[in-house]
């Protein structure tokens, strides 16, 4: 079996900076807006040549050889991933104040609220970066699929101390352009820290509630399932991707000529609202750092 890994140790190192003034027990941010989340920076390693990528910057991001730097804060917001749209709350946390396109011209600008304490670092309710995957076909290799490993030591949001802000970030693999002929691409959230049951997202500017996901997009704390075998007994292809929601996509070798086939993902990261830990809090130390480690797999599939 064939496999090729990319490593993404620390992708985001995030954190509450100040803490919100006024105390709560409602989801969202009330009132203060002051809470917000510090970014490191993300530095992606590769393993094996079979799996090759490319980064590229986008919302609030850039990208220096392996490494691609958040350029501000976040605070909360929601984000629809099927519709593709990103949703920025009201100053006073109880209702949305707008939605903005993931693929807005302006999304950068449209995603800035305002400084923070410095008066200097922007504020933004989502940051992105694109990340391309290509995998190599020799010949007669079968189709291949593309996985979070979510195994031990692999694929993980930390943070230090009791979980309480940490559990509301999240990480949406959305595909970027038309997946290539035979090939498919799904959309995914990664919610290491809080369970499918606590998760919900907002649907529209009315839907300030929010509203659970249908089964199979989030990639909860629960979920921790190796990866798949295509030797093993009774496996098939609906098992290896489509029944599995830590499969990101399948690669098709088109034909002869065409040897690399190429997967765009574009990452959506925030911090979502309607988690019931998003509320106003009392200690700066409950607006935690969390570090999103990230391992990606490459697996052949059985023959059709």
């Amino acid at each position: 079996m064939k496999k090729s890994k990319i490593i993404v140790p620390a992708l985001a190192m995030i954190a509450f900076s100040t803490a919100a003034s006024i105390a709560g027990s409602v989801a969202w941010f009330t009132a203060s807006r002051t809470a917000t989340i510090n970014a490191g920076d993300y530095s992606v390693v590769k393993i094996n040549s079979d799996l090759k990528y490319a980064i590229a910057g986008g919302c609030a991001t850039t990208v220096s050889g392996n490494n691609v730097s958040f350029n501000g804060k976040l605070s909360d917001g929601s984000f629809n991933h099927s519709a593709e749209k990103i949703y920025t709350p009201a100053t006073d946390g109880k209702s949305i104040a707008k939605e903005t396109a993931l693929n807005a011209a302006n999304l950068q600008s449209e995603m800035e609220r305002g400084t923070a304490g410095d008066g200097v670092t922007k504020i933004y309710t989502a940051a992105t970066f694109d990340i391309t995957f290509t995998m190599d076909f020799g010949s007669g290799d079968t189709d291949k699929a593309l996985y979070l490993d979510c195994t031990a030591e692999h694929s993980a949001f930390t943070t230090t101390g009791d979980i309480a802000t940490a559990a509301g970030f999240r990480m949406a693999f959305i595909p970027k352009g038309s997946a290539p002929s035979g090939s498919s691409q799904y959309k995914k959230v990664f919610a290491d820290l809080q369970t499918e049951a606590n998760c919900k997202y907002v649907l529209g500017t009315s839907n300030y509630a929010g509203t659970a996901y249908d089964s199979g997009v989030v990639i909860d704390s629960t979920f921790s399932t190796a990866l798949p075998d295509p030797k093993a007994e009774g496996q098939t292809i609906a098992k290896m991707t489509t029944q599995r929601v830590d499969c990101l996509g399948v690669s098709h070798r088109a034909s002869d000529t065409i040897p690399e086939v190429s997967l765009t993902f574009t990452v959506v990261c925030w911090f979502d609202g309607n988690d019931p830990q998003i509320i106003n809090r009392a200690t700066l130390a409950e607006y935690q750092t969390v570090t999103a480690k990230l391992c990606f797999e490459a697996v052949d599939l059985p023959a059709a």
